[in-house]
């Protein structure tokens, strides 16, 4: 969700741009001459959106989190596909599996403080506390032992759960089962800590200012203009901060991709996501990357919409939407990066041995519009609410403020007036206030997306499990939950994979939501970064160690 985060719309995607200027103090004038001091390191980056916040318990949006995976170290830090040691510096993991014993180094907050094993205990136990309203407490924290249990009230003691503080410096995790990917839960957002005494003193202004948090990680935010930019320096107190290259990091938030773009052309920055309308001249002269990134693109129904819950909840209905979405044209001629999604699972997303859609084969969507079929399904959902065509009522398709978002929602629009008949009104607002509306239940339909949060095809379906943080459509399918459960408990793994295709196909009959595209970052790079390392899970781009030559 880079996973991973839930982030709603193509807006979503990190614009990208890095400048590296020198900037060097003024010095007195008078008397002997006086140094110069050092030159600092700027590195220059847009972002397109505010981040809501960098709670690392409460952010669930790409800016928040990959903002926050330069502002705090967890326990292990996932960086360019691996685990890597983050603030423990070794573990121990029993012969069943279940139990891991990290072991802490000697590291600092930003304000001096000691980090320690109480840190992440705090953490971990407030991401389960259902007073938090943590949207990755179920996806990520229900596979620590008795964490379920302890979210929904059914037991209050907290020793309970499967945290334990054995000594300031070590840390005692154990798991509900076996779970061969958990370190790779760890560095995520969620998992990342905060401070117990902040917390209690700022409540939930926690992290919305640059003096209301602390920072353990290789950046501090130094200063947070909102709606204009943030600004991270380098964390002098960081355990690893001989290795941090970059002095600061300034991203001030640009909502147009072609002004980004613009400044790459013009020499003034060193990389650029490459906009939809330029994508194609890049390609043609050989200097545009691609990165599949993971991001499944959908729309999604509120089926607990007061006024049209029930045509949005109707499967007829959104098997009509699907059939007359054109997704091979969407990708050729509006997005112009990714590839149609035939399926829920993207196809780059391990699986036993390889990749789990290679491995399980599946061509449930089709790539092309139906109308035939889209009408069919149409006349059917019409029987079920008993309506007539000329009585159905105009829906709303929720969106980015965006360019590229606006012109996906148009095309969509364009292709159901075209194969259905069907009337959508566009509401495109900012990212902050689309994703306050979905959480909410404040649309009816809306155009969203999920990054992985890991490499495991559960990423992408645990999130739809009966009142399940993500479910933000309100999903519910008694044999898809359970289809979930019996995979996390599964002690072998092919028998865990085999479980995760049957819910798959469960997600596609139901059509819980309608997969239009999997996603790919199309962008230029100079030649001049170094280590400048782009993800498919968590902070992207990863600029921990990130230099330039």
């Amino acid at each position: 969700m880079k996973k991973r985060t839930f982030t709603i719309c193509l807006a979503l995607l990190l614009v990208l741009s890095v400048m590296l200027s020198a900037c060097t103090s003024k010095v007195p004038t008078q008397g002997d001459a006086v140094p110069a001091p050092p030159t600092e390191k700027t590195m220059r980056l847009t972002i397109d959106s505010e981040p809501p916040n960098i709670d690392p318990q409460i952010g669930t949006d790409l800016y928040s989190i990959m903002i926050g995976g330069h502002v705090l170290e967890g326990l292990v830090r996932v960086y360019d596909g691996k685990v890597i040691p983050g603030i423990a510096e070794k573990w121990d993991i029993s012969a069943d599996g279940l139990t891991y014993t990290f072991h802490l180094r000697d590291s600092k907050w930003s304000d001096g403080v000691p980090v320690n094993a109480k840190d992440f205990y705090y953490s971990i136990i407030r991401l389960l506390d259902p007073k938090t309203a943590a949207g990755y407490a179920e996806v990520m924290g229900f596979y620590i032992k008795n964490a379920e249990k302890f979210y929904k009230g059914e037991i209050t003691d907290k020793a309970q759960v499967g945290v334990k503080v054995i000594d300031e410096k070590t840390l005692e995790i154990t798991l509900e089962n076996p779970t061969g990917y958990f370190l790779r839960l760890l560095g995520f957002m969620c998992f990342l800590p905060a401070r117990e005494d902040l917390v209690t003193k700022f409540g939930e202004a926690y992290a919305s200012e640059p003096d209301k948090m602390v920072f353990n990680g290789p950046y501090v935010v130094k200063e947070w203009k909102h709606e204009e930019a943030v600004v991270l320096a380098k964390n002098p107190n960081f355990w690893d901060k001989d290795k941090v290259n970059m002095d600061i990091i300034d991203l001030p938030i640009v909502t147009e991709a072609t002004t980004a773009m613009n400044m790459y052309e013009t020499g003034e920055v060193l990389s650029a996501a490459i906009p939809e309308e330029m994508l194609d001249q890049y390609i043609q002269n050989g200097t545009a990357k691609m990165m599949p990134n993971g991001g499944l693109f959908w729309l999604q129904f509120n089926y607990s919409s007061k006024d049209y819950g029930k045509i949005l909840g109707n499967v007829n209905f959104r098997k009509a939407i699907s059939y007359a979405i054109d997704r091979e044209a969407l990708v050729k001629a509006v997005v112009k990066r990714g590839t149609p999604a035939s399926r829920y699972v993207p196809d780059n997303i391990m699986g036993l041995n390889g990749k789990f859609a290679a491995e399980n084969p599946m061509d449930a969507l089709t790539v092309k519009a139906d109308p035939a079929k889209a009408k069919e399904y149409f006349n059917l959902a019409l029987k079920d609410l008993n309506l007539t065509a000329d009585k159905f009522p105009t829906l709303k398709l929720l969106g980015a403020d965006s360019s590229s978002a606006r012109k996906f929602c148009e095309a969509v629009q364009d292709m159901l007036l075209t194969n259905l008949d069907l009337k959508i009104e566009l509401v495109n607002v900012p990212s902050k206030q689309r994703l306050q509306l979905v959480s909410e239940r404040g649309y009816e339909m809306v155009y969203a997306n999920w990054f992985p949060d890991y490499d495991d095809p559960m990423t992408y379906l645990d999130i739809w499990v009966t009142g399940g943080g993500f479910n933000r459509s309100d999903y519910s399918n008694p044999a898809f939950d359970t289809l979930i459960k019996e995979a996390k408990a599964a002690t072998d793994e092919k028998v865990r994979q085999q479980k995760m295709l049957e819910a798959e196909k469960i997600l596609i009959e139901d059509m819980t939501v309608v997969p239009t595209h999997w996603g790919a970052n199309a962008y230029v790079q100079s030649d001049k970064l170094v280590n400048y390392v782009r993800s498919m899970v968590g902070a992207d781009p990863d600029l921990t160690y990130v230099d330039v030559k």
